[in-house]
C-alpha cells in the first residue's frame, strides 16, 4: 500500500547532547515533539503548505531537513505570531511532502564555510534590545544541531562588555587569520558587532602575507541592521531573522568594502553615554556603513543611552523630534564647518547633514543612498544645509519613500573618493563636533578635522555571507 502523507506540528525542543561548547548553554532531553498517527492530506499551492485546518507559509519557513532512516522530513519555521517573544521556533514533521515544496526548502548539504574546523558563534548581549542570547538558545542552537553541526563543531562566545567583540577579533580572529586559518563567525549582533570586528582586525595594521579573511554571517539582532538590509535582496519576509537564517544556510561570502576615517590629534572616542573620552588607536576608525557629521551623528549619539535603547529603532524618532523642533522654539542647530568633496569645498559654511555611505539603507525602509548596490565599493555622500525643522523632516520622509530625497533641490548627492570636514565650531564642548562612524561616536577638538576615504580592493578585513 502506498504511504499516505501525514503531518504534525509542535514547538521545537531539541535533543540532548553529550557536551556543550558553552557553559551558559543548556540542553533539553526531549525530542522534536509528537507525530500524529492519523493521515493528513497535504497540499502546496501559492507558497502555502496546508493540511486540515493548519498551514505553513513560505515566508515563515527556514528549512526542511530529512529524518534519518525514513521518508519523513522536519520543517523548521518561525511562528508568525509568537505571544511572548519576537521569535518562536516551530517544527512540523511530515511524510511525502510535495516535490515542489522540497525543491524550494530542502536542506541538502552544509555550505563550505560551515565545514571549516574553526567556527565561532558570537553572541552580542548588548546589541539592539538584548535579544541575541535568547535567539541563540531558542532558535539557532537547535537549528545548528538539526543540520548536523554538533555543539563540539563550534565555539560560543557571549560578550560581557562593549569591548568584548573587538577583544575577540584581536586576540582570536586576527591571530588565526594571520596564521592562514579559515574561520567562520556566526554573528548575533547589529552593525556595531560587525564594525568592532573590522576594527579589531584592522587597527593594528599587523596583517601577515598569509592572512585569510574571516567569513562573517550576520544574524541581524541590532536596531537598524543597515548592513544586513543593504547586503541582501529586498524581501517581504517578516521577521528579518528568517532571511538571516536562510542566508546562513544557502548564501555566499563576498569581500566587504570598508572605509578608513582619520581624525585630528585631539579627537576622542566617546563611550559610556558620552561620559568617557578615549584616544583613538592611530587616530582612526574603520567602517562599512556610514561616516557622518551633523544631524545624523548627533541623533545617533544622543539616542545611544540605556533608556532610549529600550525603544528599539523608535529611539531615533524620539530624539529627532527634539533636535529638529527644540523646546524653546528655535531652529535646529546649524553645524559650522568646511566640507570638502574630493578636495572641492561646498559653497556653504553651515550644514544640517553630511553623511558618507557605503550602503543603500540605514533601516529596512530608510533608503539613504538609492544608487548604492551590495558590495559595489562606492562611497556616496548625502548632504544638505541648515534647514528648519519642517524642511529637514520632509527630507527624512522622502528617504523613507524609497530614497526620493536625493531628487530634492535642497539635497546634494555625489560619489566621491574622499570626504574631509574641517570643523569651525567654537567652544570646549564637542556637542556639535561629534562624528558617527558605524555607530561609534567621535568627539573632535576645536579646529580639528575628519577625513574619510576608501580602503582599496583586496585589502578588506572580512568576507560577509550574503544572498545576492
Amino acid at each position: 500500500m502506498a504511504s499516505v502523507p501525514s503531518c504534525s506540528e509542535d514547538k521545537y525542543e531539541y535533543p540532548s547532547s553529550d557536551s556543550d561548547s558553552d557553559s551558559d548553554t543548556e540542553s533539553s532531553t526531549t525530542n522534536y515533539g509528537r507525530v500524529d498517527d492519523e493521515p493528513v492530506h497535504l497540499s502546496y499551492r501559492n507558497g502555502v503548505l496546508a493540511w486540515e485546518a493548519s498551514e505553513l507559509r513560505d515566508d515563515n519557513i527556514i528549512v526542511a531537513t530529512e529524518v534519518d532512516g525514513s521518508i519523513g522530513h522536519t520543517i523548521f519555521s518561525l511562528a508568525p505570531d509568537a505571544a511572548d517573544s519576537p521569535f518562536e521556533l516551530r517544527t512540523t514533521r511530515a511524510t511525502l511532502l510535495p516535490q515542489d515544496f522540497l525543491d524550494k526548502h530542502l536542506f541538502k548539504t552544509l555550505p563550505s564555510y560551515l565545514q571549516t574546523d574553526h567556527i565561532h558563534v558570537l553572541i552580542s548581549t548588548l546589541s539592539g534590545t538584548g535579544l541575541a542570547p535568547a535567539f541563540f538558545d531558542d532558535v539557532l542552537h537547535p537549528l545548528l544541531r538539526a543540520i548536523g553541526l554538533a555543539d563540539s563543531a563550534y565555539t560560543v562566545t557571549r560578550t560581557k562588555s562593549a569591548e568584548s567583540v573587538k577583544d575577540f577579533a584581536r586576540s582570536t580572529l586576527l591571530v588565526a587569520a594571520n596564521g592562514g586559518q579559515e574561520q567562520t563567525v556566526l554573528m548575533l549582533s547589529g552593525d556595531g558587532g560587525m564594525v568592532d570586528t573590522i576594527n579589531g582586525l584592522m587597527e593594528s595594521g599587523d596583517r601577515s602575507s598569509s592572512y585569510v579573511k574571516p567569513i562573517l554571517s550576520q544574524l541581524p539582532l541590532g536596531t537598524g541592521n543597515a548592513l544586513f538590509h543593504s547586503l541582501h535582496n529586498p524581501s517581504s519576509i517578516s521577521p528579518i531573522y528568517i532571511q538571516g537564517l536562510r542566508t546562513l544556510l544557502h548564501g555566499a561570502p563576498r569581500p566587504l568594502p570598508i572605509f578608513h576615517a582619520n581624525f585630528s590629534p585631539g579627537a576622542r572616542l566617546l563611550t559610556n553615554e558620552g561620559q568617557t573620552a578615549s584616544p583613538l588607536t592611530n587616530r582612526s576608525l574603520y567602517g562599512a556603513v556610514v561616516a557622518s557629521y551633523g544631524l545624523h551623528a548627533t541623533l545617533v549619539a544622543d539616542s545611544d543611552t540605556t533608556e532610549y535603547r529600550k525603544h528599539g529603532d523608535k529611539r531615533f524618532g524620539l530624539v529627532a523630534k527634539d533636535l529638529l523642533f527644540p523646546g524653546d522654539g528655535s531652529k535646529p542647530h546649524a553645524y559650522k564647518a568646511e566640507v570638502l568633496l574630493d578636495g572641492k569645498p561646498l559653497d556653504r559654511k553651515e550644514h544640517g547633514y553630511v553623511l558618507a555611505s557605503l550602503v543603500s539603507n540605514l533601516e529596512k525602509t530608510f533608503t539613504i543612498s538609492p544608487a548604492s548596490k551590495p558590495m559595489d565599493g562606492k562611497l556616496r555622500v548625502v548632504y544638505f544645509g541648515a534647514l528648519d525643522g519642517q524642511e529637514a523632516m520632509e527630507v527624512m520622509k522622502a528617504a523613507y519613500a524609497g530614497g526620493k530625497h536625493t531628487e530634492m533641490t535642497a539635497v546634494g548627492y555625489e560619489t566621491v573618493d574622499v570626504l574631509r570636514i574641517d570643523f569651525d565650531e567654537e567652544g570646549e564642548s564637542w556637542k556639535w563636533r561629534r562624528c558617527c562612524v558605524d555607530g561609534l561616536i567621535v568627539g573632535v577638538e576645536e579646529g580639528g578635522w575628519m577625513k574619510v576615504g576608501l580602503v582599496g580592493k583586496g585589502n578588506e578585513a572580512v568576507e560577509v555571507v550574503s544572498d545576492v
